[in-house]
């Protein structure tokens, strides 16, 4: 008997789900509440200053990874275009932050932890290598511009003989209007995957 394949339900079955809803969707609507453009069966935007694409109704591009795969067409499925703001917020304070606050902390607060606690220099050359720019405030503090006017700021506290370091991860108030809470999760993992990619 063949050995039956076994399915990923993390990945593959929503994977499924949203491109067929994708491949279903009106891609001019998708554009216009984004503000996405669309041209050539192919959407084109900014992330972390790059230029990436996506295909319809087969959004089968390799420049994504599954999951960000599923991010993006949840971004333009159910996302909008977002007004600037200079308001900033810690996950938990979003709409369903609390409940999630906690796979949030160890999925990327933790990691980034693991990853740069004890090493400011990466952090400071991951950061200014995807495009972060530098605040003066308190701690090592970078901003960046995820997509257009929807920002991220990771802030490293240095440790010392009494505290360890410590980490924060502030979202634009924005992210409520056009992600949702496990989706700001991958936003985050997606920047942390690609600075932790130069090590």
């Amino acid at each position: 008997m063949a050995e039956e394949k076994k399915v990923n339900n993390l990945i593959e079955l929503p994977t499924e789900h949203y491109q067929e809803l994708f491949a279903k969707a009106d891609p001019l609507e998708m554009s216009t509440r984004t503000g996405v453009t669309f041209s050539e069966s192919k959407f084109r935007f900014r992330v972390l200053n790059e230029d990436k694409t996506l295909s319809w109704p087969a959004a089968d591009d390799d420049c994504f990874k599954p999951k960000e795969r599923i991010l993006f067409m949840r971004y333009l499925l159910e996302g909008k275009k977002v007004a600037f703001t200079t308001e900033f917020a810690a996950y938990k304070e979003f709409p369903d932050g609390a409940i999630y606050n906690q796979p949030f902390t160890g999925r990327c607060i933790y990691r980034m932890l693991g990853s740069y606690g004890k090493n400011p220099e990466a952090f400071i050359k991951a950061c200014e290598h995807y495009g972060g720019h530098r605040i003066k405030s308190s701690g090592i503090q970078y901003e960046f511009e995820f997509m257009k006017d929807l920002f991220l700021r990771f802030i490293l506290w240095e440790g010392d003989d009494e505290f360890p370091a410590n980490m924060q991860i502030l979202f634009s108030r924005n992210f409520a209007d056009t992600f949702s809470a496990e989706d700001r999760v991958v936003v985050c993992e997606y920047l942390i995957g690609r600075m932790q990619s130069l090590r």
